[in-house]
């Protein structure tokens, strides 16, 4: 019976971990009520799968397994991890922390093809632009608590270009510590952190046109923030929960499988490939270009994937170029002990992405031939590294 499709976006932080899920049964993604989640709703993330995530390690890495294990078994109906499409979202992103998470999902299952990872900006930029387009037709607000400060985040699209350019910036913030309470009773302290975040609000909407605020956690709430409050939901639409980042992880997992179709927009992040990245193929006798990747996109969402049926060639060519001009390099992935069979008898699966900012992997599979080839399980994979000097 053949599986049907699923995708899910995992939150992993210090503070919890939360997963939101979409299959052929639902008409948008879901976000889980997980079993051991508290009031808040997230997962605890143990010491050692954190440790997992930020620094390896064989002991560390079979807790983070496990750990995802337990996350990806609370999908309904407990698809084949093989079958489901991950993207992990974390509040920052490094290369170490992907190649980490990438071999405590491969310990489960998920093959590295379907796995996609971004950091909570990215994850956000995702969620809002999957929103109705009324709620970012202006700049939309991200509002957060951390390290016991008041964050006020701008999403802003520059639509003087095409395609719109997006970006994410922090505007203000506001301590909010025990100094600055200074022994204020739970009253007047109430009233002290009303005005600092009305005070906030105000700089984070001046000379703005601020259509949407999103609140993360559990910080913020009606019950001292009132004159804010009042002030977030005039004329302006207002939301708030736990789920943004696995929301927006989930979509992208769907977008880059080609699920749901973005709005014409480029996201602007600070890890951007430098280079354009494309196969050299051969259409009806005639050397054509592919584009694999193009520069400019962040490497933790730069990843390709298509299907070609070769025409006698043995090898496949990636040239990588810069975004401006320079010279483009090849590089040629041998096809070693390709099965015998006769010419354009093979349907190969070609995989691009991205480990770091100049490193990405090639990944070939042989998927055979419909019923006349069966597939060998044969898979080749080159390491490409890019310098764009």
């Amino acid at each position: 019976m053949e599986q049907k499709e699923t995708f899910a976006g995992l939150q992993i932080s210090r503070e919890g971990a939360q997963i939101t899920w979409f299959g052929d049964q639902l008409d948008e993604p879901q976000t889980l009520v997980l079993p051991s989640g508290g009031e808040s709703g997230m997962q605890e993330v143990p010491v050692s799968v954190w440790k997992g995530i930020i620094m390896g390690g064989s002991y560390s890495l079979e807790k983070l397994a496990a750990f995802l294990k337990e996350l990806l078994e609370q999908i309904p109906g407990k698809p084949d991890p093989g079958s489901v499409s991950v993207c992990v979202t974390l509040p920052e992103l490094k290369p170490k922390m992907s190649e980490n998470l990438a071999q405590a999902m491969e310990k489960i299952g998920v093959m590295r093809r379907n796995l996609y990872f971004q950091d909570w900006r990215t994850s956000f930029y995702y969620y809002v632009v999957n929103k109705r387009r009324e709620l970012w037709n202006g700049d939309v607000a991200f509002l957060q608590y951390k390290n016991e400060r008041m964050i006020g985040h701008i999403l802003h699209i520059d639509r003087t270009v095409r395609p719109g350019i997006v970006s994410i910036s922090e505007v203000a913030s506001t301590d909010v510590s025990d100094s600055v309470r200074a022994g204020r009773s739970d009253e007047d302290w109430d009233k002290e952190r009303d005005r600092l975040l009305y005070e906030l609000l105000g700089r984070l909407f001046e000379r703005r046109n601020v259509t949407t605020s999103y609140l993360y956690g559990t910080y913020f709430d009606r019950s001292w923030a009132v004159r804010s409050f009042q002030y977030l939901t005039f004329r302006r639409h207002a939301f708030q929960g736990q789920n943004l980042f696995s929301k927006g992880a989930c979509c992208g997992a769907m977008a880059r499988a080609g699920r749901i179709q973005m709005p014409d927009l480029i996201f602007s992040g600070v890890d951007m490939v430098p280079e354009n990245v494309g196969i050299q193929l051969r259409v009806r006798g005639r050397e054509q270009y592919y584009p694999l990747v193009n520069a400019g996109v962040n490497w933790y969402e730069a990843h390709s994937s298509c299907e070609i049926i070769p025409d006698g060639e043995t090898s496949i060519t990636v040239l990588t170029s810069p975004m401006e001009e320079g010279e483009t390099v090849r590089h040629v992935l041998r096809l070693d002990h390709f099965p015998d069979r006769r010419n354009r008898a093979t349907r190969l699966r070609m995989t691009l992405y991205f480990t770091s900012q100049k490193k990405c992997t090639l990944e070939v599979e042989d998927l055979g031939f419909g019923g006349f080839c069966p597939p060998s399980g044969r898979i080749w994979k080159r390491e490409i590294r890019i310098d764009k000097t």
